[in-house]
């Protein structure tokens, strides 16, 4: 498994946009064969920062995610929204056995 971690600022003012971007996002990701998980978080003393967190079969599930409509859509709706991002694949190799309650 692949995950891969987000996180980022945004402008001021744009916290409406970037939720209905994220959710977007969120729905057309979690419909994906090879998604395992596609979740975002805002942060608890900064609302102008979030993460988001992937979780795919492989770097070929990523890449047929990359080339997806919505995630074409995503870039367009977060242009000049993000004042700065940060962003990483990692290889899951420590994967916790728990199930996670649904939000």
């Amino acid at each position: 498994m692949v995950a891969i971690v987000v996180t980022f600022e945004i402008h001021p003012g744009k916290e409406a946009e970037i939720i209905a971007a994220l959710k977007g996002n969120a729905t057309g990701s979690r419909s994906e064969p090879g998604c395992y998980k596609w979740e975002w978080s805002r942060h608890l003393e900064d609302p102008l920062k979030f993460a988001i967190y992937e979780l795919y079969e492989n770097k070929e599930a990523i890449k047929a995610h990359k080339a997806s409509v919505h995630f074409a859509e995503w870039l367009g709706q977060i242009d000049g929204v993000i004042a700065s991002k940060s962003a990483g694949q990692y290889d899951v190799t420590g994967a916790d056995p728990q199930p996670v309650p649904a939000v």
